[in-house]
């Protein structure tokens, strides 16, 4: 069934997107370099039926579109196969008397829908988001930025708001935003206040703005390189 799978599951057009649709439903995360998935993702794994786990699922469903495609195979045969299949697998669901727990529940509750919120790792920061999908309620805590740490020179996170707002790394260095103002403006290559100022309100439109997904970004990328 490899030849099947080609170079793996999905196409170079709708691989960038299933990776962003993961990373927004919160079911993988960024640990530095490397993506990782969350006790979420690991346990609708483990509470998912054993065929959807499997990639030989997509390689015998790729089998039988390809002979279809050269006249080996029934259309109409294989959708109602489709069909049957995907009944028995949510019957499965509904009787299954597995379990899903929330290993990331914090005490702050939704401002929306009164439910308690969900802590989580996004993609530029740390957030809370509402349990409830449907309310779909969500608030940044920190936000990952480009200022590096004077100790270990790693990026820094940016906490708080207004004039509370601090800058913390994971070596434990911790300063305040006028101290970063005024240690940014005394260093050799010293940015002025307003240089810093700037900086800082680009990071907070950046936290407001929406994510742009990976296929977005080499869309829009090769759009501006057309127009050039």
């Amino acid at each position: 069934m490899r030849e099947y799978l080609g170079g793996g599951l999905g196409t170079p057009a709708t691989r960038a997107d299933i990776i962003e649709k993961l990373f927004s439903s919160f079911y993988i995360e960024r640990h530095g370099k490397e993506i990782v998935p969350t006790s979420k993702g690991e346990q609708v794994i483990k509470l998912a039926p054993e065929d959807l786990r499997q990639p030989l699922l997509t390689a015998e469903w790729e089998m039988r579109l390809d002979a279809i495609a050269k006249g080996r195979d029934n259309k109409d045969k294989f959708i109602n196969e489709i069909k049957r299949y995907s009944a028995k697998l949510v019957s499965s669901v509904i009787a299954s008397d597995a379990e899903y727990k929330h290993e990331n529940l914090t005490k702050k509750v939704c401002p929306n829908c009164g439910k308690f919120m969900l802590a989580v790792n996004g993609k530029r920061g740390k957030m809370l988001v509402c349990q409830d999908r449907e309310c779909g309620y969500r608030e940044n805590v920190s936000m990952i930025t480009n200022a590096r740490c004077p100790n270990c020179h790693k990026r820094m996170e940016m906490f708080g708001s207004g004039d509370k707002k601090s800058f913390v790394c994971a070596c434990g260095y911790r300063e305040s935003e006028d101290a970063f103002i005024k240690r940014t403006r005394g260093s050799r290559n010293a940015a002025s206040r307003d240089f810093t100022r700037q900086y800082l309100r680009n990071q907070n439109k950046r936290q407001e703005e929406p994510e742009e997904s990976d296929f977005a970004r080499a869309l829009r990328l090769s759009m501006e390189k057309r127009k050039k």
